[in-house]
């Protein structure tokens, strides 16, 4: 029978636990208005870096320039009367009444200063964390109240991606542990990351631990975009691979037929149970039974019976041996509790 024959191989193997979620930035926030005045400086728009404390608009501030200027006047007034009082009050020129109603004026005055000096700086708005402006809502010219959304502002460098793993796993989460991140919309795109966060409890109801995992570099990846999340729970670098394509089903168990040549010089294929001891979708590593350089049929498969002749495709040969790659482990969590792809009988 005309078969494809390959080598088994060594190579890495990676035990990833996946899941799916919207990535979110964990910096943002809205600037309110906290005065009432018309627009008439607008300074960023939508898509500007900025920094902490810088001036994003500023509002007209005729009536609290006015008002401060007063209040500072007032200020310096109480300051001279209250100094001249505390001296008098030293030499017991005047009572302890004088002098005490003399320092509440101080301090009122002092007090109303203060005030008219926020109620100034308010006409400046300014952003309360660096990032990126993603939302302006004013323009120069209009009426802007107090409380009314002006700017939305996202530090994006704090794009994460918020996902929920089964209680089963915790043993094997640790901060800082291995992550990419794979976007659809940008084609398959692969973004390594890390743990950052793991919550140090267990959701009751639904068995699951939130785990906040983050990109290393941003790169193209914005908030809002569904990505893939593959943590990577375990690897090895020197597992035995067998391709799972050469893998055959029967009564629930695995097997692969393993070529060999026997005493006069003919190629048959022996039937060879596999047992899995990790699998991803492209390789299992068996318990046993096969060493590297093993050929096993890839194809052609379907109708062999144990010890059947077989005629490799291409001509007769051995087939070369292909370096070691790397693969990844797939471990399918589409629903709590999740189940990994690491099989004692067989491999899905």
């Amino acid at each position: 029978m005309l078969v494809e024959l390959e080598a088994v191989k060594r190579g890495m193997i990676e035990e990833i636990l996946e899941r799916s979620a919207p990535l979110e930035a964990e910096a943002q926030v809205q600037v309110l208005a906290r005065t009432q005045n018309p627009a008439i400086e607008l300074l960023v728009e939508e898509g500007d870096r900025v920094e902490k404390g810088q001036v994003l608009l500023r509002l007209e501030n005729d009536r609290q320039q006015t008002d401060y200027d007063q209040a500072m006047s007032q200020l310096a007034k109480a300051q001279i009367d209250f100094d001249t009082l505390e001296s008098l009050h030293q030499q017991s020129l005047v009572s302890e009444s004088e002098y005490r109603n003399g320092r509440f004026t101080f301090e009122q005055a002092r007090m109303q200063s203060e005030n008219a000096r926020r109620q100034l700086e308010y006409t400046e708005v300014r952003a309360p964390i660096g990032g990126t402006v993603t939302l302006r809502t004013v323009k120069v010219g209009d009426s802007v109240g107090t409380g009314t959304p002006i700017f939305e502002i996202i530090d994006l460098d704090s794009t994460v991606a918020v996902i929920h793993v089964p209680e089963q796993y915790l043993p094997k989460l640790k901060p800082d542990m291995e992550a990419r991140l794979i976007s659809g919309t940008l084609a398959g795109q692969e973004f390594p990351a890390l743990v950052k966060r793991i919550s140090p409890i267990v959701d009751a109801r639904a068995g699951t631990i939130k785990v906040v995992v983050g990109p290393r570099e941003l790169g193209a990846l914005r908030p809002g975009m569904w990505v893939d999340v593959e943590l990577v729970l375990d690897s090895k670098d020197d597992a035995l691979l067998i391709p799972k394509r050469s893998i055959v089903y029967e009564n629930d168990q695995t097997f692969a037929f393993k070529a060999y040549t026997d005493t006069n010089g003919v190629r048959r294929a022996k039937r060879e149970r596999v047992v899995a001891r990790n699998a991803d979708k492209d390789h299992i590593e068996p318990v046993s039974g096969f060493e590297a350089g093993d050929l096993i049929v890839v194809a052609g498969q379907s109708g062999l019976k144990d010890d059947s002749p077989i005629r490799e495709l291409g001509g007769p040969g051995t087939a070369e041996t292909p370096p070691p790659t790397a693969s990844i482990a797939k471990t399918e969590t589409n629903s709590p509790p999740a189940t990994t792809k690491l099989a004692a009988e067989g491999v899905n």
